[in-house]
């Protein structure tokens, strides 16, 4: 006990490179949280709308009452709404002409708006049909009074007293309606999708970078175990026992980069338990790694893909398992992704976790005590072996 405390207390005191985790783990999620603005999160799509200089308000306010929800509208000058389309900051941008009310009193809609889209829009057939469904919100008491008038159902004396009624618009419960929700059957809203997507990210670039940090780790215990002070003493205490204070001095400070990085995004009450779990497995992974000379003489030239492979077999910015079947099982069973989903609240998949890193730790036990006895039974048969029969060795 008294090795383990002043091995860890040593790792402690001289691995800057914790302590620097401990920093920079927070410290990326508050840069992360400030590069998307406030309004970014608030809807998951930007869009600009370039209104005359005289009309266009009844346009407006019937599109700011649609907004909101899966897209948000920006007014803008025609400029600002080309260069933030251009730039990719808004999805599209919607332009109306100066003579715009004087065409919608005509009822002249044909090429009315002008849509202005980016390569990379997405979402710009759902803003074509939110904008001709204002359009026909104003031009269809005008259309339905035409209709009385041109098929003998009313005349002018009674179209007057119509008119009111013609301008009203369906209650809730008569409009199509478009609901989200989520597996499980809960509904879910665009601004909490928004921001659940903005959490995901967070702890999804936590996870990436505790992975990385943890398989650095590995490289330094694989490296210390080939020192010649690591080599005098392993047949004096194994090398389970060597490792575990060197490893839990490289762990602790992983412990508090990611508690704090949790409480910079604000999820650190729900993703405890999620974090230990993910903790616990990389610690055992690291160790094993550790154990492996091939492996761990192989991670050097890996660790630039790992950042990349956990981007794209973990849902941190999209769930690619649905375009590519076959590696559905394993973004399924990625540690980032058992992470994810612990964090959302999803027990199994952190119990799952902890289960890795038992199963790991059980088997380098096992390992590590059948290579024991192995040494012992091969020390005894040299110690009853009789000697090899010689000129000196003649019984007397």
């Amino acid at each position: 006990m008294k090795f383990f405390a002043e091995s860890l207390k040593t790792m402690l005191a001289t691995r800057w490179r914790g302590w620097l985790l401990v920093l920079l783990a927070p410290l990326l999620l508050l840069c992360a949280r400030r590069a998307l603005p406030a309004e970014d999160t608030a809807a998951p799509v930007q869009v600009g709308v370039v209104l005359p200089a005289q009309g266009g308000r009844a346009f407006w306010a019937r599109l700011e009452a649609r907004g909101g929800g899966a897209a948000g509208f920006c007014l803008a000058e025609e400029e600002e709404a080309r260069r933030q389309v251009a730039s990719g900051r808004w999805d599209c941008a919607l332009l109306l002409p100066a003579d715009f009310d004087e065409r919608l009193a005509r009822r002249d809609t044909a090429r009315l708006i002008t849509l202005l889209v980016s390569p990379g829009s997405t979402a710009y057939p759902m803003v074509r049909e939110t904008a001709a469904a204002c359009l026909v919100e104003l031009v269809s008491p005008g259309v339905a009074e035409g209709y009385l008038l041109s098929s003998g159902i009313a005349d002018r004396d009674t179209v007057a007293a119509m008119r009111p009624r013609l301008r009203e618009t369906l209650g809730e419960a008569e409009r199509v309606q478009v609901t989200m929700q989520t597996l499980d059957g809960r509904p879910l809203s665009a601004p909490e999708l928004a921001a659940d997507g903005m959490e995901n990210l967070l702890t999804g670039l936590l996870a990436i970078l505790l992975l990385v940090y943890a398989l650095f780790a590995a490289i330094d215990l694989g490296r210390w175990l080939d020192t010649p002070f690591a080599r005098r003493l392993l047949p004096l205490r194994g090398p389970l026992i060597l490792l575990l204070p060197r490893l839990a001095g490289a762990m602790l400070p992983a412990l508090g980069a990611g508690l704090l990085a949790l409480g910079a995004a604000g999820s650190a009450g729900r993703c405890l338990l999620p974090l230990l779990a993910y903790l616990l497995f990389l610690a055992s992974l690291a160790l094993a790694l550790a154990r492996c000379r091939a492996l761990c003489s192989a991670l050097p030239v890996l660790m630039p893909f790992v950042p990349a492979a956990g981007l794209l077999l973990s849902p941190v910015l999209v769930d690619l398992s649905p375009f590519f079947p076959a590696l559905a099982p394993v973004m399924r069973w990625a540690p980032v992704t058992l992470f994810l989903r612990g964090c959302a609240g999803r027990w199994q998949a952190s119990l799952a976790l902890a289960a890795a890193a038992a199963a790991l730790l059980g088997l380098l036990c096992a390992a590590a005590a059948g290579r024991k006895q192995k040494s012992n039974h091969r020390s005894t048969n040299i110690l009853i072996d009789k000697p090899p029969a010689g000129p000196y060795n003649k019984t007397r």
